[in-house]
């Protein structure tokens, strides 16, 4: 698969969670990273696109009550 972040392939030591992975090297860039450090406008870029999707296929599946995304 591919990191949400920074698009490179990812191996089996990823974060995986809603259908994207980020790679060990930017799960860690994400814990240190402060608001001012540059890259950090990329990585909220990032999750913003992958919420937004979320969104999308949640709001054409029509989910109910209960239902998960």
């Amino acid at each position: 698969m591919e990191c949400l972040i920074c698009r490179s392939e990812t191996g089996h030591d990823c974060l995986a969670f809603c259908g994207a992975v980020i790679c060990s090297d930017c799960e860690v860039r994400l814990m240190e990273q402060t608001a001012d450090e540059p890259g950090y406008e990329n990585q909220v870029q990032a999750f913003r696109q992958l919420w937004q999707k979320q969104l999308l296929a949640a709001r054409d599946r029509h989910l109910g009550d209960g239902d998960c995304m």
